[in-house]
């Protein structure tokens, strides 16, 4: 997985911008009955909203030591209980199935290869109890985007530069401290192969937030799928 540790510090600044899941996984949470869970829970921005919710512990998982100490924190600052693991999504286990897991914030998108997403639907359909959702976000790739973008400096939330590689369909965010972070995007087919290889069944795609249809102008895919 594509992560640098070094984006820990500042991480709620590169975040901020995004407000509008935290209702939709809330909303979600509330309809399940069984453990929750989440993937690469970070700072617990949506983790620690979600437990207050739900008034019970959501198991987060993520890779990053930093991370996790800024979602202890916050747990503990809001009162809250949060479980949280370090474990790579990848290998994914749990003590009981889960009636909801979910990956905010294109966190999918650090997973580098197919080998790899592949091996975690895999993981989240073996985890989840019968009946059980998997949610997630991701952008949608768009080439007006990318040519506006590309390569161009942005002092805001630190100074960096976004470059698009198309060939590989990885977009990488370096800081001109030099630490990078890299994201490879997919297709609406390729997200639906991977429902449909882990043995999940698609209840629905959203252009938005909000439930809107994912239509040809959409910029963010979000997905629900079930066991």
């Amino acid at each position: 997985m594509s992560w640098d540790e070094a984006f820990a510090v500042g991480y709620a600044q590169w975040s901020a911008h995004m407000t509008e899941d935290v209702a939709f996984y809330v909303g979600l949470a509330r309809e399940t009955d069984g453990p929750v869970v989440e993937l690469a829970v970070g700072n617990g921005r949506v983790a620690i909203p979600v437990a207050c919710a739900v008034e019970r512990p959501v198991i987060g998982f993520d890779i990053s030591p930093a991370m996790l100490e800024q979602a202890r924190a916050g747990a503990d600052s809001a009162g809250v209980e949060l479980d949280l693991r370090e474990a790579d999504m990848r290998d994914l286990r749990l003590d009981e199935p889960a009636g909801l897991i979910y990956c905010p914030f294109r966190a999918l998108l650090h997973l580098a290869t197919w080998a790899d997403r592949r091996r975690t639907f895999e993981r989240v359909a073996a985890s989840l109890r019968p009946g059980g959702r998997f949610a997630w976000n991701a952008f949608a790739f768009d080439h007006h985007v990318a040519a506006r973008v590309d390569g161009v400096s942005r002092d805001a939330p630190n100074p960096h530069t976004i470059r698009y590689s198309v060939g590989d369909n990885r977009i990488d965010i370096v800081r001109d401290d030099g630490a990078t972070n890299s994201l490879w995007w997919a297709t609406k087919n390729e997200w639906l192969g991977l429902v449909d290889i882990a043995g999940l069944e698609l209840e629905a795609l959203y252009g938005g937030f909000a439930g809107e249809p994912f239509t040809d102008d959409s910029t963010e895919y979000v997905f629900v799928v079930r066991r």
